[in-house]
């Protein structure tokens, strides 16, 4: 939702461009952005030099850029701001943008582009001025070029807007060079746009309490959309007032809390756990909640419900045109936190007894679950033939400290399918995955991102070598911005991931290996710190040292890359 900002700048002076902008980020609540300076945005740059309200974390590369405002956004709910300049400056920090379209997460992307009049072949420039814009229209929700300047204050408050509202996202502006080099001029003022919400007309809430009414063995499918949302305390008076199971997607992480008595958890390591299909199999009814028609998780929940003939209704995440999944016999988009609401004040009379055997059920089937593999994935490592530790054995000891406060972060890797496994989410950014994007390098970008947010709190990614290379020349961001979370690289010296699925498919490996640096004198280069870990035995301490540290930390642990994989049944 937006947030309450300082009063909107108004017109009758003259200003420059870049003045404009900053204007807008302080009228809009923005209290930190990402990005790199380049030629063709130091318009904007001069003109925050003079805005100390603002701080602006300066990266190495234009993917941490957008990577920390996609990470910053999902752990605040506040719109996150990359800039970067034109060209390879933007088309860098693709990748970043695109996870936060996958994710729902709300970015402004603000970019330089070449001038107006701009020849064939110019700086920074191919062929066609409006490159960029085409190459963002598919990952944002609005990618738009301000060709007149009067347009400038309308244009950035209309991306706002857009990114806040319905199927949050991000959006992509850009700003041509000879617009931020003009003189000053008069510009309209700037006003902040209303964020359009989408609430359940009458017709489909009826629709929605007529269904659940009716049945007896609801089970509440989430999806990213609560948490995208903000809307976890909605989710979860609504599954106590239906004494309903609640069904996380893979991406909806934090939509509940691990230990709520009716979650059924996020302990699948490649699909759903035995006890999720039992659940929706007894269902006569599956209440989808921020799901959005048409994705793969939501193709597996009409699948899965179609097994057992179950009728699926719900409130559903969409964009703007989109409407509900027309495969379900009730419900409609909405904002999924407003819909929530409007559906637990049409339901208020209808709280339902608490079923002590269902609540066992769901404890016995979560955490017995999570308890068999992690015992059977330790006890296959044995210490005497000196083979490195499984990735189960290097995060008991993390999970054993997980708290409603500590903030996890993960990364694509075989690391993150075992860290879904054994870490508990126990409030909305317990565990933050990288997201179906699946872009390598999320995880030490994401860290300094939730520790710029909540400097208080205990924040650790989890991440593997391969990752961490991906993104590490930005380590020294961290470093020179006084971020100190603590990255915990679960080092195979291999894409483990992929020598799993390579062997799986033709009994081989190729292309897989990493001979990567001593990860602890690489963190010490840069003025940090780490230890290297070899034994579960050491990682207490090993924590303990990361999370009292004053600079960013490592934790180097030597894993097998032979992880063992499980099939849920």
């Amino acid at each position: 939702m937006q947030q309450e900002s300082a009063t909107a700048p108004q017109a009758g002076s003259a200003t420059r461009a870049g003045n404009v902008v900053i204007d807008a980020l302080r009228a809009e609540g923005v209290k930190h952005l990402f990005g790199l300076v380049g030629s063709h945005v130091i318009g904007i740059y001069d003109a925050l030099a003079d805005a100390p309200d603002l701080r602006h974390i300066t990266v190495k590369h234009e993917t941490t850029a957008t990577t920390m405002a996609d990470a910053y956004a999902r752990v605040t709910g506040e719109v996150g701001v990359a800039l970067v300049t034109a060209g390879p400056g933007a088309t860098n920090s693709i990748t970043g943008v695109a996870q936060a379209y996958m994710a729902a997460s709300p970015m402004v992307h603000i970019s330089g582009t070449v001038p107006t009049t701009a020849p064939l072949e110019d700086f920074h420039g191919v062929d066609r001025r409006d490159t960029l814009v085409r190459m963002f229209a598919d990952i944002t929700k609005w990618s738009t070029s301000v060709q007149n300047p009067d347009d400038l204050p309308e244009t950035l408050a209309r991306a706002f807007a857009i990114a806040r509202s319905g199927r949050p996202g991000p959006v992509h502006v850009e700003i041509p060079n000879d617009l931020l080099q003009a003189a000053a001029r008069v510009y309209p003022a700037y006003t902040p746009q209303a964020v359009t919400t989408r609430t359940l007309d009458s017709a489909a809430l009826d629709g929605l309490t007529t269904q659940i009414r009716s049945a007896q063995r609801i089970v509440i499918w989430a999806g990213k959309g609560v948490r995208a949302t903000q809307a976890q305390a909605e989710l979860a008076e609504l599954a106590e007032l239906l004494e309903a199971p609640v069904v996380q997607s893979g991406d909806a992480a934090g939509a509940i809390s691990d230990d709520h008595p009716l979650s059924t958890g996020n302990l699948s390591l490649y699909g759903r756990t035995p006890l999720q299909e039992e659940l929706v199999a007894e269902a006569d009814l599956v209440l989808a909640i921020g799901e959005r028609g048409g994705t793969g998780h939501a193709n597996g929940m009409f699948t899965l419900a179609a097994a057992g003939s179950t009728p699926v209704a719900g409130i559903w995440l969409a964009n703007d045109g989109e409407e509900a999944d027309a495969r379900s016999v009730a419900g409609a988009a909405a904002d999924i936190r407003s819909g929530l609401n409007q559906l637990v004040e049409a339901l208020g009379d209808q709280q339902r007894t608490q079923d002590s055997g269902l609540r066992e059920r769901i404890l016995a089937g979560r955490d017995g679950l999570r308890e068999r593999i992690m015992q059977e994935a330790n006890a296959g490592w044995d210490t005497a033939t000196g083979a490195p530790m499984p990735y189960s054995a290097a995060l008991d000891a993390l999970a054993a400290q997980v708290d409603d406060e500590m903030i996890v972060l993960g990364d694509i890797g075989s690391h993150n399918q075992w860290s879904r496994m054994a870490l508990r989410s126990l409030h909305p950014n317990g565990f933050v995955p990288e997201g179906y994007w699946g872009a390598m390098g999320f995880g030490l970008p994401a860290a300094m991102a939730a520790k710029l947010a909540f400097p208080e709190r205990r924040v650790i990614t989890v991440t593997g070598d391969g990752c961490f290379l991906m993104s590490s020349a930005d380590f020294s961001t961290a470093v020179e911005s006084g971020l100190n979370p603590v990255i915990l690289i679960l080092n195979d010296r291999r894409y483990g991931m992929i020598v799993g699925m390579q062997e799986g498919a033709f009994g081989r490996q190729f292309a897989t290996e990493l001979d990567g640096p001593d990860f602890v004198a690489f963190a010490r280069a840069f003025g940090a710190d780490g230890v290297r870990v070899e034994h579960p035995d050491e990682m207490p301490a090993a924590l303990e040292q990361g999370f009292n540290s004053k600079t960013i930390f490592v934790i180097d642990a030597i894993c097998d890359y032979k992880a063992p994989h499980y099939r849920m049944k």
